[in-house]
């Protein structure tokens, strides 16, 4: 409808911001978002190791990275009342984060190098526990540490495999 010249419908309601404010995640959403961030994380390793570099970025740069950005999405909401966002694709992110989480979140945007998106994966991987961790405690949910130590255990495993490895365990 462009113009209701009899009134017949109801006025809308002034266009606001709070449709585009994020909303607090149920049990299941952030279960899911952790249960993706970490296992995922192993197919970035195994892009790593097999020295396919457009899969593990793909992998790190879209999938997991997805997941770090919707748990820093509840970190900002949490931290401002869910008052502000971090704004379409993190853009006001620097406004809202710690100095200390800001300056990890620059060192995750790696170049090709094999070696610097090693360590971007190992410190989304520190990132990412940092903030889930106080997420589940403000909402109380169980954050899963050992999904959390096993992967991390794991892509440290991977990093270090000898590239003619036959066998990984």
């Amino acid at each position: 409808m462009l113009l209701d010249k009899d009134g017949i419908f109801e006025p809308l309601l002034a266009p606001s911001e709070s449709d585009y404010l994020p909303q607090p995640p149920t049990t299941r959403n952030f279960a899911d978002c952790c249960n993706e961030f970490w296992w995922v994380s192993t197919y970035v390793a195994k892009g790593l190791w097999r020295e396919e570099i457009t899969y593990a970025k793909y992998m790190l740069d879209q999938i997991v990275r997805e997941q770090l950005m919707k748990m820093l999405t509840w970190h900002v909401a949490i931290t401002t009342q869910f008052t502000h966002g971090p704004g379409k694709f993190g853009k006001h992110l620097k406004q809202h984060l710690e100095p200390t989480h800001w300056a990890l979140l620059e060192q995750t945007y790696a170049d090709a190098s094999y070696d610097k998106t090693w360590d971007a994966l190992h410190t989304m991987c520190d990132l990412f526990r940092t903030i889930a961790i106080g997420v589940a405690a403000y909402f109380r949910f169980d954050y899963p540490y050992s999904d959390d130590e096993k992967v991390r255990a794991h892509l440290k495993h991977v990093q270090l495999l000898p590239r003619d490895a036959i066998e990984m365990y």
